[in-house]
C-alpha cells in the first residue's frame, strides 16, 4: 500500500505531466473499481486536468467546468490505489481494447494521445474510482 509520502509525489508529478491537458475519455475496464455512477465517466471526455492533489490516501484529478455549458462544475476523478495499485504513465495510449480479466482497471486518454493507466496486481481488487462534483 502506498504510504502518504509516495502518494504526496505520486500527486505532485501527475499535477505536472496532467494540468492543462485535455480529457479524450475515461475507459473502465474493471466494473468493481468503478463506485459511482452520477455523474457518468463520460462526463470526464472534453474537460480539461485543473490540477492533482491528495486527500490522505486518495488521488484527486480535477477536471474543469464542461465547455458546453452542460455541467458548470468541475468534476473530480478520485482513486485509492489500495494495496496493489499502480499508476502508469503512456506516451502513446495503445489501442487494445482493455480486457475485463487482468491487471488494467481503468486507462484515462487524453487528446493529445497520451494516458494514464490504473493497474492492480495481485487476486484482492480493491483499486477504486469515483467520479463525483465535490470531493
Amino acid at each position: 500500500m502506498p504510504e502518504l509520502p509516495e502518494v504526496q509525489a505520486l500527486a505532485e508529478s501527475l499535477d505536472r505531466r496532467l494540468r492543462g491537458r485535455r480529457i479524450a475519455g475515461l475507459t473502465v475496464a474493471s466494473v468493481a473499481a468503478l463506485k459511482t455512477y452520477d455523474p457518468p465517466v463520460a462526463a470526464l471526455a472534453g474537460r480539461t486536468v485543473a490540477g492533482v492533489r491528495r486527500h490522505g490516501k486518495f488521488l484527486d484529478l480535477e477536471a474543469d467546468a464542461a465547455a458546453d455549458g452542460e455541467e458548470p462544475s468541475s468534476l473530480h476523478l478520485i482513486a485509492h490505489l489500495s494495496r496493489g495499485g499502480w499508476v502508469r504513465w503512456r506516451e502513446r495510449a495503445s489501442d487494445t481494447r482493455l480486457a475485463q480479466r487482468g491487471p488494467l482497471a481503468a486507462r484515462l486518454r487524453f487528446d493529445d494521445g497520451t494516458a494514464v493507466d490504473l493497474t492492480e496486481q495481485g487476486t484482492e481488487k480493491r483499486l477504486a474510482l469515483y467520479v463525483v462534483r465535490d470531493p
